[in-house]
């Protein structure tokens, strides 16, 4: 050993090795393990092996997060996941929340509703449709559709999932039919995936453009975006609900005329058939004179 040339190895400058390989391939994705070595004047017989391990992480995680043409396979962009998140417009009667708590169980149950183990303590309700969180001190509610749904059948869904755990004097109560008209849209989710993240929340653009962005422990190695719909959205959506009922009241007006009509129709065609037997039978009778003349 004393007679080798080769400099001792130190921690930091196989760090520092590294990272310089990593930076290279990042700008240089396609090129090769020697190409790399040769450019950044390392031995490739010593740090070659160590180039292609770290072009091969770096693939994978690109094509983790990105899409791909099917014929190349580049990037285009990240794949994003968009949910909308749905409240009510009034907290949840205080009276509705003790209601559920007294149904709730300890742990986590499919298809039922429970208690959270966090601080919030929230009450939360899931399924394969649907995601509910009612935050006791508050009366906040949240609801995410976990499958495509459109807005009517995720009214009367989310209806069944509070009609089922409250007492029959609760759900027909009149604040109970307030509560589910008032469902609205309150946000979009965007969720991407871009590998490990720190923490994080910035409110910043929250006032100017509606917008949160944050990572936390709810979507691991992603990047949240919360868009904020802006207020003048809620009225816009609840006229086009009420335009959609006035529609479709008017549609069934429309089919009960047609039926009176048609009902009309059957009546006129019977009363038909009634006068020509009483024409006849009249005409047998030879009362009349065309009849006589007819020969009957």
């Amino acid at each position: 050993m004393a007679g080798s040339c080769e400099p001792l190895r130190n921690a930091c400058n196989e760090a520092a090795v590294s990272t310089r390989i990593k930076e290279y391939f990042w700008k240089y994705p396609y090129l090769a393990a020697k190409e790399c070595c040769r450019a950044l004047g390392l031995d490739y017989n010593r740090y070659g092996g160590r180039a292609r391990k770290i072009k091969h992480d770096l693939v994978r995680w690109r094509k983790s997060i990105v899409c791909g043409t099917p014929n190349h396979g580049r990037p285009l962009g990240v794949l994003p996941v968009h949910h909308l998140e749905y409240t009510f417009m009034d907290p949840v009667p205080p009276s509705f929340i003790l209601a559920l708590e007294e149904k709730a169980s300890a742990s986590k149950v499919e298809g039922a509703w429970y208690r959270s183990p966090n601080r919030n303590r929230q009450l939360q309700y899931s399924d394969k449709r649907i995601s509910v969180r009612v935050y006791p001190k508050s009366g906040t509610c949240r609801i995410l559709a976990r499958e495509p749904l459109s807005f009517d059948d995720l009214r009367v869904h989310v209806e069944d999932v509070f009609a089922n755990a409250l007492p029959p004097h609760v759900y027909l109560d009149v604040s109970f039919e307030k509560m589910i008209k008032g469902l609205q849209v309150v946000r979009r989710h965007r969720t991407f995936r871009v590998g490990p993240l720190t923490p994080f929340k910035v409110g910043f653009y929250r006032d100017s453009l509606g917008l949160d962005i944050l990572a936390d422990a709810s979507h691991p190695e992603c990047l949240e975006v919360h868009e904020n719909w802006p207020t003048w959205i809620r009225p816009v959506l609840e006229l086009q609900r009420n335009n959609t009922t006035v529609v479709s009241q008017f549609s069934s007006q429309i089919s009960s005329h047609l039926h009176v009509m048609q009902g009309i129709g059957l009546a006129v065609d019977r009363l038909d058939k009634t006068l020509d037997r009483l024409w006849k039978l009249v005409a047998l009778n030879g009362d009349l004179p065309e009849a006589k003349e007819n020969g009957l």
